[in-house]
């Protein structure tokens, strides 16, 4: 009963207790989590070490194995990546 109960009262007039039921979490919504600290995590990275150096530590990997490929494929920056490290950068510095 650590969700919480509830009383109902059955036809007979007796008061019964009923736990309620755990909410789990959505799986859309633990995608989406784990998508905002992947952006976050790029963003601080990108504004950290910036731009080029940023495009110059990718390089060996779009050459690597398949593997680090989609990694270099991932951590490619985009237009959202971008404005969050720029947004980023304010705090870091």
């Amino acid at each position: 009963m650590s969700n919480g109960y509830g009383f109902r009262v059955d036809k007979s007039g007796l008061i019964t207790i009923k736990p309620k039921r755990a909410k789990g979490t959505s799986p859309i919504f633990i995608l989406a989590i784990a998508l905002c600290v992947g952006l976050l995590f790029k963003a601080v990275v990108l504004a950290n070490v910036g731009p080029a150096k940023y495009a110059e530590r990718l390089a060996p990997l779009h050459e690597g194995t398949v593997i680090e490929q989609a990694g270099a494929w991932l951590m490619e920056p985009g237009v959202v990546t971008y404005a969050v490290s720029d947004f980023v950068g304010g705090f870091i510095k």
